[in-house]
Parts: structure tokens; C-alpha cells; sequence
């Protein structure tokens, strides 16, 4: 094990206007079990999330438990993140309704989500650094020369 903490700090908390909503319409989310995540990449040094859970989910008590096991799952996972590029990312955690699971199981469905989001954003990242082949010929290119005079 490393000397390292696991720590989870205030710098790995998304908050401020419009950040969830930005993440979100990066359209990239996987639905794992009970939670969705939606992913983007992000300038932070370290992968940082929040947590969206609704009313409906349950009481105060349970929500907060249930908010309390996600963080403490994305805390001890956090050296299992992907390093390479285009990590780390901002991730949104929506939670829907479903009775309170276990620290393992949350722990399960945080790293099928991420791993699969992770090889989403390098496919994307991929595709976009690929250079095409020109449909058309360069204005340098020599043409053949049709002479209409002859014909």
C-alpha cells in the first residue's frame, strides 16, 4: 500500500451554476444498476464528482446514506482510476430508487461506469485526432490535360 492517504477533499466536489448541467450535456453516460454517471473530461487535477439524488429515492436519512456510501466508494477507488489521457473527468452521479445497497456493490457499479465512460471519451478522443484523406485533389496536384482542340 502507499504511503498516500485516501483522501477525499473539497477540491474533488463539483459545485458551482451550470457544472452538472455542463457534464450532462457532454452525452456521455452509462447507466450501472441502480446509479447513471455521466462523464466528461476535465482540466482538474484529480477526477472530482457530484451527486444528484432526488426525493423520490427516499428519506433524508437514506438519501444521505446513500450519498455518504458513494462517496466513500469513489474515495477508496480513486488510485484505480484511469490515469491516460483524456482522464480525469468531472463525473455526475445520479442515483435512482432502490433499497440502500452495500459499500461493495456501489464500489462495483462506480468502476463498470467508469471504466466504461473512460474507454468511451478515449474512442471519442481517438476518432477525433484521426486524420482523413483528402476527398478532393490539392491545387498543386497535376491534373491530366484534356485538349478540346484535338478531340
Amino acid at each position: 500500500m502507499s504511503d498516500q492517504r485516501l483522501n477525499f477533499r473539497k477540491s474533488q466536489r463539483l459545485s458551482g451554476a451550470g457544472v452538472f448541467k455542463k457534464i450532462i450535456d457532454s452525452r456521455a453516460r452509462f447507466d450501472a444498476g441502480v446509479i447513471g454517471v455521466h462523464a466528461a473530461p476535465s482540466s482538474a487535477v484529480r477526477t472530482r464528482i457530484g451527486i444528484s439524488i432526488g426525493r423520490r429515492v427516499g428519506s433524508a436519512a437514506v438519501r444521505n446514506r446513500m450519498k455518504r456510501l458513494l462517496r466513500e466508494s469513489f474515495r477508496l477507488m480513486q488510485r484505480e482510476f484511469p490515469k491516460d489521457a483524456p482522464a480525469p473527468y468531472d463525473l455526475v452521479i445520479v442515483v435512482r430508487p432502490h433499497a440502500p445497497l452495500e459499500l461493495a456493490q456501489y464500489q462495483a457499479h462506480l468502476q463498470n461506469a467508469i471504466a466504461t465512460l473512460h474507454a468511451l471519451w478515449q474512442k471519442r478522443a481517438n476518432r477525433k485526432n484521426t486524420v482523413h484523406a483528402p476527398v478532393h485533389t490539392p491545387p498543386n496536384a497535376v491534373r491530366p490535360t484534356t485538349d478540346s482542340a484535338e478531340a
